[in-house]
This record gives C-alpha cells, structure tokens and sequence, in this order.
C-alpha cells in the first residue's frame, strides 16, 4: 500500500471493506433504506458508497447491465451495513468500546504506511474517503476484530494440518519474482519536464536528487524516488509491464494513471519456492484467520437471525431479498 505507482486509492477501500456510517434512530422512514431493531440505515450512507465505487471502477455499471448491476451492489453495501449495525450493537452489549484515541493510532499507522500524512490524505482524496468517513471505518474494523476474538477463539494447528495445508497450496506461497525500482512521477499535463528530466538523468544525473525535486509522489520523493522491493503486479499495470520488461539499470519514461514516470529498475529478483519451514509460521496464521471467520460468520448469521431486519425501500428490498435467496441456495447446496 505504501508505493504510489499501485492503485493506492482502491487498496485504500479495499483495506477498509466493511464500510460503515453510524446507524441511526429516525422519527420517521423518509430517507431510511432499513432498519435493525429499529435503528436506521439511511439510503444516503448506501448512495454515498456507490458513488465511490462508480468513481474507481465506472465501467462496472456501463451497458445494458449497468442498472441491475447498480441495485445489486446496492443491496451488497446495505448488507455490510446491517452487519456492521448487528455488530456494533452485539459489542456494546458485550462491553466492548473503541476510544478515539485508539483510531487516532491506527490513522498514524496508516500515515506510516502510505509515507506520511499527505501520502494518505492523497489516497483518500483519490478514493473520496474523507477523514470522518476514515475514522467510522476503523473503528468499525476494530470492534470487528474485537468482537471476533471475545466471540470466535481459535485453537492451534497442529503441525501435520500445517504441513498438509503446505503440500496441497505450495503455489500460495511461492515467491513472485521481485524488483526494486525507484521512479519520479510527474503530472499528466508535464510530459515535457518528464522529458527534459530523463534527459539529465540519462546525461549522468542523480536521480535520488531529482526526484526529491520533482517527484509528485509523496510517498516515494523523500527516499529518491526509491520504491523499495515489490512484485511487479503490484503496481498499476503500465508500470508493471515496464518494470517486467527492463533491464537491470535500464530507464524509462511511462506513462499510467497517474500520470508520466521515469523508472530505473535497479534489481531484479527471480520468482522461488518457500519451504515449509520458512512459511510455517505463515500457515499457521492463515489456518487460524481461516477458523475464526467461519466461527464468527456463524455467530453473525445467529445474530442476523435473531434480528429484526425492515428494508424499506421496494427496488433494494427485492435486490437484498433475491441476494439472500441465492446465498440460501449456495448454502444449502453445499451442505
């Protein structure tokens, strides 16, 4: 998350999943999408989201499919909504609080991650999150994560489940073939300093200093413009077909999203497989992530059982109604 060639903005709303806005009580349904035990869910926290995602990702609900695409993400987010509701109330029940001080913490994590504030505040402007939105959404994942250790405690793996997890998913765990590469990023609109930029650096220049001069990504500009090691995937896709392409010290002008970069791939490292003993400690985690969300989606559909659910507006209560149905089915035939 923390390289800005990658598309920071969507792993910055990925990371944060399970967006959520305070529920609230209503005298009345104008402007309500449902209800939980009487508390409200409005339909412009729904909207809200949607238009975030239609900014990353406008093409989803293009075409003659765009419509019923839209309602059917609709009744996605209202369904997160109403876990993060189930949630919140089953935590309060249970005591458990997150203090502002705590998302304060996990906001200078994030600024660590993303190369200080301003890195963050531009993945969130790229993202439409704003700081309120920010902090309703941590706190929301820390009472999840909360919730789901007091509710779903896991047991250790033994080690013949860990070495049998290994033996069937070695492909999980096989290292990418790495780089480390170190770019300047320039706007879209000054292709020409970009150019006259490469020019002084394939002339001899310091590219660590002209990129603290000229870089316009945050994350990066302090350091030289030096990303660090990475798999190529996890950049933007421009940027990854060059950096696959290079070779070692080769320079290059490319053009993304983001606007034009001059990259010089400094290493390369090519894709291995890891052992057992290097990952184990790795399946081991991942066994009991895998253990504790299916206890605790469990415990989440108990509690969404036991729930009163309203949707109360028509066209999202048919799309939510024909969702569950699926699941049910799903479910069902896997049993």
């Amino acid at each position: 998350m923390k390289r800005f060639p990658r598309a920071t903005a969507l792993a910055l709303v990925a990371a944060l999943a399970l967006t959520a806005f305070g529920a609230v009580g209503c005298a009345n349904d104008k402007g309500v999408a449902a209800r939980v035990d009487g508390a409200a869910i409005k339909l412009a926290d729904i909207d809200s989201q949607l238009v975030t995602m239609k900014k990353q990702s406008p093409t989803t609900f293009q075409g003659t499919e765009g419509a019923a695409r839209e309602q059917d993400y609709r009744a996605r987010i209202l369904e997160s909504l109403i876990q993060i509701q189930l949630i919140k109330a089953a935590a309060a029940k249970a005591g458990i609080t997150v203090t502002d001080a705590q998302v304060d913490t996990q906001i200078k994590t994030l600024e660590t991650q993303y190369g200080g504030k301003t890195g963050l505040d531009s993945a969130m402007k790229q993202a439409g999150v704003t700081t309120a939105q920010l902090k309703d959404n941590l706190r929301s994942r820390m009472l999840v994560d909360a919730l789901s250790k007091k509710v779903a405690p896991v047991s250790t793996p033994t080690d013949k489940q860990i070495a049998d997890f290994y033996a069937k998913n070695k492909s999980m765990f096989a290292q990418q073939e790495q780089v480390h590469a170190r770019h300047i990023l320039f706007t879209t609109a000054d292709k020409a300093t970009a150019e006259k930029v490469l020019a002084q650096v394939k002339g001899g220049g310091d590219f660590a200093a002209l990129a603290k001069q000229y870089s316009k990504d945050p994350g990066s500009a302090s350091k030289g413009g030096d990303l660090g090691w990475a798999a190529p995937t996890t950049y933007v896709q421009t940027f990854a077909d060059a950096v696959k392409a290079m070779a070692k010290d080769e320079v290059r002008l490319v053009e993304s999203t983001f606007g034009w970069h001059i990259i010089q791939l400094l290493d390369r490292k090519p894709a291995a497989e890891k052992t057992l003993v290097e990952v184990k400690d790795q399946v081991k985690q991942l066994l009991q992530q895998q253990e504790q969300s299916k206890v605790f989606q469990t415990y989440l559909d108990k509690l969404k059982k036991a729930a009163k659910i309203e949707v109360l507006d028509a066209k999202l209560k048919a799309a939510y109604d024909a969702q569950n149905k699926a699941q049910s089915t799903t479910t069902g035939a896997g049993k």
